[in-house]
């Protein structure tokens, strides 16, 4: 059972008993609880997706380590150029019809890589540890959540230095393996998985040693909290009200690790502090890209939603300021998904058999593309209009009393009823004027690294001298 349905994924999640906190109080079942409901729906919804006839020759692949059928988004360990390339297919396709895929077969990939470097360099054994845990996940089905982010503290100082240490970091070494203790940061969907997977996210030194570490254990062990912030979305049920928001996205959570005990065989990083800094590096490359193609995505659900509502009011692309508007999202979809494609196609193998796509290309391509996501929300609302911030609620149009002078008075296009175009004008509403609205953003600035992180790479890989070298060649000063 490698590739679960929707169904038996709901099922699963009650196999655990985890530790997971919304609003101040504690979640007894994370599958039914109504404040995780888009997220259970969000994961339960995507295993649904891979299973459909039209996608499950690109959504699954054979694993290489148990033969079984696994889903390529969530667990593959990406091999070769053309896993590459379809993941970014896949991500720009599904991110245009509910904002997140779900990519942890990157974060899955960044961290074999990493694992296998900490192993040739300083003789352990930790990647055989490593292939065992995907192993078990290829088997099982089962979802992981992604702890890289720590909270930092005064960035100013390093971890070892903090007068009070937040980030996760190893507090006791004792036989058969260590305890551990501190907080990760942006656990996307975390509620949602059943294993959680832990990994340094920055260069340290020797004095940081203790906080080089990296492991995976069952969301319920002992002392792993989760404290989550509510998904966008309304908790309560809507037929026209927030479209997306309504089924799709999830939580975000806080996730405490309060003396947790991690077994040797779950360790897979215990104070190689040298190595600390590979996962940011292959991150930067493997996991943008990805990255560059989710933008993408988001560009052409903008665009699709933009000209709907355009038409709804009896528009279209008629007119010249909407047609270069819409034109300008198409354009930036195309060029962040080329991105995307030209990093898988300038990828090259990493000794673990990862490839990873050119840092180069997705970091330049993802920083061009964040910077237009602002200009697109605020097309979105010239598109379609006042109404977008001010149109009856919901409840509203489903009182017959009310609906009459509703109905009458916001007809737009004869080619659509008034409900139709309240529909389209709701989802621009859930897009750009809503808690929706600031998950997009978040996702766009920060998701993946900030923008400055982008120009770091790119500054430390692009070969300046080079061109200064033509220039110099070209102007025949001498070097």
């Amino acid at each position: 059972m490698a590739v679960l349905t929707g169904a038996e994924y709901r099922e699963s999640l009650k196999e655990f008993s985890p530790e997971v906190y919304v609003r101040g109080e504690r979640i007894e079942d994370v599958a039914t609880h109504p404040l995780l409901r888009q997220t259970v729906n969000h994961v339960a919804s995507g295993f649904d997706l891979m299973l459909e006839p039209a996608m499950r020759d690109r959504t699954l692949v054979r694993s290489p380590l148990t033969g079984d059928e696994i889903p390529r988004i969530t667990m593959h360990i990406q091999q070769d150029k053309e896993d590459l390339t379809v993941k970014a297919e896949l991500t720009r396709e599904i991110s245009s019809q509910r904002i997140c895929t779900g990519c942890m077969s990157n974060m899955l990939s960044v961290t074999w890589a990493m694992i296998h470097d900490i192993d040739a360099t300083h003789g352990t054994d930790y990647f055989g540890r490593y292939k065992n845990f995907i192993k078990s996940l290829h088997k099982s089905g089962h979802m992981i959540a992604w702890c890289m982010m720590d909270p930092k503290g005064d960035r100013s100082l390093a971890p070892s230095q903090q007068p009070e240490p937040t980030d996760l970091r190893i507090v006791e070494r004792k036989p058969g393996g260590v305890v551990v203790r501190g907080v990760k940061l942006h656990t996307t969907l975390g509620p949602g998985a059943h294993h959680v997977v832990v990994v340094p996210c920055r260069a340290l030194s020797e004095e940081d040693r203790d906080y080089a570490v990296s492991f995976a254990l069952p969301i319920d062990t002992k002392g792993i909290k989760m404290i989550a912030r509510p998904s966008p979305g309304p908790s309560r049920d809507t037929s026209m009200e927030s479209p997306l928001s309504s089924r799709f996205l999830g939580v975000e959570a806080l996730t405490v690790f309060d003396d947790v005990f991690v077994p040797e065989e779950n360790l897979f990083m215990c104070g190689e502090w040298d190595q600390a800094v590979k996962l940011s590096l292959y991150f930067s490359s493997l996991h943008r890209q990805s990255k560059c193609a989710c933008s993408a995505g988001h560009c052409d659900l903008f665009a699709g939603a933009a000209a709907l509502a355009a038409d709804v009011n009896g528009l279209g692309m008629k007119v010249s300021h909407i047609r270069d508007k819409i034109t300008e999202m198409m354009m930036t979809a195309e060029a962040g998904f080329g991105c995307s494609l030209g990093a898988a196609a300038n990828a090259r193998q990493h000794p673990s058999g990862v490839w990873m796509p050119d840092a180069l290309i997705t970091n330049s391509g993802l920083h061009a593309i964040r910077s237009t996501v602002g200009r697109h929300l605020e097309h979105l609302h010239d598109i379609a209009g006042g109404l977008v911030a001010t149109m009856p609620t919901e409840a509203d149009w489903n009182n017959p009393e009310l609906r009459k002078y509703i109905d009458k008075a916001l007809r737009g296009s004869a080619e659509y009823t008034t409900e139709e175009r309240l529909r389209a004008l709701n989802l621009v509403q859930d897009l750009a004027a809503s808690r929706t609205t600031g998950t997009i953003l978040a996702f766009t600035v920060n998701a993946a690294g900030s923008p400055a992180t982008n120009q770091v790479v790119v500054r430390r890989l692009y070969d300046l001298e080079k061109r200064i070298r033509y220039a110099k060649e070209i102007s025949s000063i001498e070097m």
